[in-house]
């Protein structure tokens, strides 16, 4: 599956790119032709997403507007494929 994600993070598009899905866990990587070079600001490279019961949980901490814009995405995404 070739699944790209593209969001608004700190004023900026952010691209991530699906490298593996399965049973609701999504492992992101930053598209790194996709982001401001001018920016110096940091923006994680990998992040995992997954569905644990009920609810969507990150291995991020400190990142919670990135990792909350990339999680409506995926579970837009999940709405749309069902």
């Amino acid at each position: 599956m070739a699944l790209q994600i593209l969001v608004q993070y700190r004023n900026q598009p952010v691209s991530y790119n699906v490298d593996k899905e399965e049973d609701n866990i999504y492992r992101l990587c930053l598209n790194r032709d996709r982001v401001n070079r001018r920016n110096e600001e940091y923006i994680p490279e990998k992040i995992v997403i997954r569905k644990k019961g009920m609810i969507w949980i990150s291995d991020l901490d400190n990142y919670d507007e990135l990792v909350n814009a990339l999680t409506r995405e995926i579970i837009s995404f999940n709405k749309e494929a069902e």
